[in-house]
């Protein structure tokens, strides 16, 4: 048993995806080689948008993960939206999915967003711990919704097969015990990367008014070679520094639950990190990278096959444009 550094336990998971749609449709539409997809991005089916919202993915999503807690909405202290999409500047996305939760307009509950892209589940997850420390905060709920498709153009193979949409939510309440909760954070960024990952139009210092639509200003710009070289520069560092002081190693985690950033990222963990490639979570072939939701999307994948059992560890680890690194090293009961 790790020791425990802020108290708290998953109550509850939940999930929501649009319409799915095959690589092979993609392909066909777009000129692209039968099967390249898969090959190359490792991605048969993702799932996109047709009318839906940021706000109506992240609202399924939670209205599931309440349910599986067996709690209401009247039952949550805090909802905190987590990702790097949203359905509008103002006001914030927290209210947006609120207002879309069975229950939303009688809510009461404190709300806020938190943006670090794809670490957006893991900075919500730590700040939700955080104030379960606080014994007027029984439950957080924690809504990770991200929509990629309307932000991606056909001229980048990777990203346009790459990326999903989709929405997961988590339940966390308070524990007692001090047996279960988060054992570890760190978010490191290094802005040598803060170019490697963007959408360089639509606020303040590229204004809608003043830039027509160009796909160079307003699609997602991905420098994959980049970012990687990032990764393998930073990770090894990282990794070291986290494990640090805590009696573990990350051969001893029990799951590990990544970012499912990519084909390459995702084949290289168990090497790394020396543990069984079915200890890894994996489910980029049929979700694609959702941003934020692709942590608590594959969280939830590994609870409703009761594979997650009490007294295992969690280890929650990715990168997000900026560049940053970032973990959370979660233990359940």
């Amino acid at each position: 048993m790790l020791n425990v550094h802020k108290p708290c336990r998953i109550a509850g998971s939940g999930a929501h995806v649009p319409s799915a749609v095959d690589s092979a449709t993609i392909e066909t539409e777009h000129g692209l080689p039968a099967g390249w997809s898969l090959k190359h991005s490792g991605v048969q089916t993702r799932h996109w948008i047709e009318s839906e919202t940021v706000a109506d993915l992240g609202s399924r999503a939670a209205q599931n993960a309440l349910e599986d807690a067996g709690v209401a909405l009247e039952d949550i202290d805090v909802l905190i939206t987590a990702g790097g999409t949203s359905d509008q500047h103002i006001p914030s996305q927290a209210a947006l999915t609120l207002s879309r939760i069975e229950g939303g307009d009688r809510a009461r509950c404190q709300a806020f967003h938190v943006d670090t892209t794809c670490l957006s589940f893991i900075t919500a997850f730590r700040l939700a711990a955080d104030m379960l420390q606080d014994p007027e905060v029984e439950r957080v709920l924690v809504v990770a919704s991200e929509v990629a498709s309307v932000g991606i153009g056909p001229a980048n193979w990777e990203t346009l097969t790459l990326f999903g949409d989709g929405a997961a939510a988590v339940v966390l309440e308070a524990s007692p015990s001090g047996e279960t909760g988060v054992v570890k954070h760190s978010h490191r960024l290094y802005t040598e990367g803060v170019r490697a990952a963007e959408i360089p139009g639509g606020c303040v210092a590229n204004w809608v008014e003043d830039h027509a639509f160009s796909p160079e200003m307003h699609h997602f710009q991905m420098d994959g070679r980049e970012l990687l070289r990032l990764t393998l520069k930073h990770l090894p560092e990282f990794i070291a520094s986290f494990f640090e002081g805590t009696d573990t190693r990350w051969s001893d985690v029990a799951w590990t639950v990544p970012h499912q950033a990519s084909k390459t990222g995702l084949g290289v963990i168990p090497k790394i990190a020396n543990v069984a490639p079915d200890r890894v979570v994996n489910i980029l072939e049929t979700r694609g990278n959702c941003i934020s939701a692709s942590i608590p999307m594959a969280l939830h994948h590994l609870m409703a096959d009761d594979r997650l059992q009490s007294g295992e560890s969690v280890l929650f680890i990715g990168t997000s444009a900026g560049y940053s690194i970032g973990a959370l090293l979660y233990q359940h009961g």
